[in-house]
């Protein structure tokens, strides 16, 4: 389902956020959000997903008006990954299980644990199935997270830096599942991250932020040499490589 974002405001006390913010992210694809720190990136993310209230603005899901979801039909709606993740005492199986809530009704069914199953598998996580959450690094714990979210089998997905704890080999590997996953089911994710290269290899569309404000919205070519010069303060050559952009600080 698309994600339709139309003049979104958030702002703590007199302080805005997020200012005027309008988007649309499509179906079967990945949409990057980029900025440097304190420009509203997770802040809208949390609008989005209904857990900080907008000042002003509308925000729907296949046409639906979010604002008007109770919260039921919202977790059946959007899937969301914060940066810190916290558990409570349960194994890892029971920790992506828990993504399942929002559609079980009297007990979990066959189909449930299927997909948990599923899920584990696509994050080689099967291995950790009956070890307790809080026993696992950081980087795994933010493996069962995306788990959780994927085994939520939402249409749209929210992931505010999923890579932050993770290695190279597993940045790889989380951001590769995630696009096949939203390009085979078609659906939609939004991924705040701060590795431009990784952006550029895995997301579909960017949407750069600055001051709280859309400072750039397009294709690959958004990311370009002035718009790093002008969003990050950093002077970087933009060029192909192996048939990618890829950005290089000079």
């Amino acid at each position: 389902m698309k994600l339709e974002i139309k003049d979104l405001c958030f702002a703590y006390g007199t302080h805005e956020i997020v200012q005027n913010v309008s988007f649309e992210a499509e179906e079967g694809q990945i949409l990057a959000v980029l900025g440097i720190n304190g420009v509203g990136k997770s802040t809208m993310l949390r609008c989005i997903n209904r857990i900080n209230r907008p000042r002003s603005g509308k925000i729907t899901v296949g046409g639906k008006d979010v604002a008007r979801m109770d919260g039921a039909t919202l977790a059946k709606h959007i899937g969301y990954v914060s940066q810190n993740c916290e558990f409570s005492e349960s194994t890892v199986f029971d920790a992506v299980l828990l993504g399942r809530k929002p559609f079980i009704q009297w007990d979990v069914t066959g189909h449930d644990l299927e997909i948990v199953q599923e899920v584990l598998g696509l994050l080689s996580l099967e291995g950790y199935a009956m070890r307790s959450v809080n026993e696992l690094s950081g980087g795994e714990r933010q493996k069962v997270a995306i788990a959780r979210a994927l085994a939520q089998q939402t249409p749209v997905l929210l992931f505010d830096e999923p890579t932050s704890n993770l290695d190279l080999k597993n940045q790889l590997e989380v951001l590769q599942t995630i696009r096949t996953i939203v390009r085979e089911k078609g659906l939609t994710a939004v991924v705040t991250i701060h590795d431009l290269n990784l952006a550029l290899r895995f997301a579909d569309r960017f949407l750069i932020m600055k001051e709280g404000r859309v400072y750039a919205d397009g294709g690959a070519e958004a990311v370009n040499t002035a718009a790093i010069r002008e969003v990050y303060g950093v002077r970087a050559a933009v060029m192909e490589c192996s048939g990618r952009r890829v950005v290089v600080p000079e």
